[in-house]
């Protein structure tokens, strides 16, 4: 093969480079001709062999992880069995924080001490009871008005309404449109929410008798208080 000439030096700088880094680039290529790839992916089991020859996979134990935090604040990644070693070893307190830390995908935890861990669980109570207490309020009002000749069919489906209303912490005002000829039919219409509302529904209040109408609200149960251990 002819070289142009005007090739000649440059041809020349790569063979003495070669020649003088000659050791370099042998170790190189050794290295390089030792070094393995693969394209498998990666197999959570590992192949273990039989004593009749055959190989038999065995499934990679997988041991989860937690987040630490420590009493300076500082977090670290670590096995549940080594966090609870740790906190034998400091005669602390490992406290879960967080069942499960969604940007982490871990459980959290965190080493306290005793004073630590009781101001903790009377934060805790305090926020379950404000949560409680928020859940709990009344949302707003809503208003049924009904007829004293109201068919026992169509009282059945206003009660559902109004339970309705109820499990979602409304106040239902409810009116009563009677006869002054026939109050006592009104008054039966009223007994029978009375029977259907109070055991299991929610509470009637403040019932009061203006002209022909009775009216009174339907209020959600109470809550019964959480007692303290």
């Amino acid at each position: 093969m002819n070289v142009p000439f005007l090739f000649y030096p440059i041809l020349s700088n790569v063979r003495n480079t070669i020649h003088t880094n000659g050791s370099c680039f042998r170790l190189l290529s050794a290295a390089c001709s030792q070094r393995s790839y693969s394209n498998k992916p990666f197999q959570p089991f590992t192949v273990v062999k039989q004593e009749d020859g055959s190989e038999k996979k065995k499934r990679k134990t997988v041991i989860p992880k937690i987040t630490l935090i420590s009493q300076d604040e500082s977090i670290s990644i670590t096995t549940l069995e080594e966090a609870e070693k740790l906190s034998k070893r400091r005669e602390l307190k490992l406290v879960k924080l967080v069942d499960y830390d969604m940007k982490t995908e871990r459980p959290v935890y965190k080493l306290m001490t005793g004073a630590e861990y009781l101001q903790e669980d009377l934060k805790q109570r305090e926020l379950r009871k404000t949560e409680r207490d928020t859940s709990n309020a009344i949302k707003g009002d809503k208003v049924l008005i009904i007829n004293y000749n109201i068919s026992e069919h169509d009282l059945k489906t206003q009660l559902n309404k109004i339970t309705k209303w109820i499990s979602k912490h409304y106040e239902v005002k409810v009116v009563i449109n009677g006869n002054a000829s026939n109050m006592e039919k009104a008054e039966s219409v009223y007994d029978l929410f009375e029977k259907e509302i109070i055991p299991s529904i929610g509470r009637l209040v403040q019932k009061r008798r203006k002209g022909d109408d009775i009216k009174f609200q339907i209020l959600p149960p109470k809550k019964q208080k959480e007692k303290v251990s």
